[in-house]
């Protein structure tokens, strides 16, 4: 197994202490190359020492580690970061599909995070979880993407054209209106908490749907009728919870009202 660069960047020193004890652990690939607490330092040993991985703690000393991805956009190195459950890029990375680890740290889930990826560290379309998390820091809600990893490729999509996503046991599908079905390699509920902060609802043990993309209910069969024209079963459970959240979407956004009809 060939060796693997890591550097760790974090303005507390027992944190760069805790996760390099960790990695010298369970990791005999790894070589630490630089720890880091400061934004400048950080870029500068990027450059020097190469990296394969680098795990950056969102603050740090002079800015954040946004602004080291941003200016080291040119070197080849696979991120991890570092963040608190509040913190306000959470949900920026969540889409991009960039791996993260919350703080205070967890052994279990750095060990497991470090080793995925290691497993792709030769990653085909990772630019584009990039260029998707600087364009969602700077974009209103209802432009942001989401990165989806097929086994063909990595995608990144606007929430708003998705329809509507279909667990298949462990996989998902997602359906749009204007391209093509995509299947995923990881279960429909690692989306599903993304997704609820942007008009999505679980009607179904097997299906989240974009309310803003509903075209009408049909109450007699408790189906609800996609733009793309799917019809998709409620569950009786979560029926009356998709009407009123139905009526809450059309009473704030009164552009989805026509949009909203129920079936006789």
């Amino acid at each position: 197994m060939r060796e693997v660069k890591v550097l760790i960047a974090d303005d507390c020193v027992s944190v760069c202490n805790a996760v390099e004890s960790i990695l010298r652990q369970n990791f005999v690939s790894i070589k630490l190359v630089a720890k880091t607490d400061s934004v400048n330092d950080t870029i500068d040993a990027l450059y020097k020492y190469m990296p394969d991985i680098a795990i950056l703690d969102i603050h740090l000393y002079g800015g954040t580690a946004i602004e080291i991805v941003k200016r080291t956009c040119d070197l080849d190195y696979k991120i991890i970061f570092m963040s608190a459950y509040q913190e306000y890029a959470l949900e920026d990375i969540r889409m991009a599909s960039i791996d993260f680890v919350y703080k205070p740290i967890d052994v279990g889930e750095l060990i497991v995070t470090v080793d995925q990826v290691i497993s792709n560290l030769v990653e085909d379309g990772y630019c584009k979880k990039i260029q998707t998390f600087f364009n969602n820091t700077i974009s209103k809600q209802e432009d942001k993407n989401i990165v989806l990893k097929s086994s063909e490729d990595i995608t990144s999509v606007k929430i708003s054209d998705i329809v509507c996503g279909e667990s298949l046991f462990g996989k998902s599908r997602f359906y749009f209106v204007a391209r093509k079905t995509i299947e995923i390699a990881s279960p429909l509920r690692r989306y599903e908490s993304i997704l609820q902060s942007y008009l999505f609802y679980r009607c179904h043990t097997k299906y989240v749907i974009n309310l803003s993309q509903v075209q009408r209910i049909d109450i007699s069969a408790q189906h609800v009728i996609m733009s793309n024209g799917m019809a998709i079963p409620s569950d009786s459970r979560r029926f009356n919870g998709l009407i009123k959240k139905m009526q809450q979407v059309a009473a704030k956004d009164l552009s989805i009202i026509t949009a909203y009809r129920l079936g006789n």
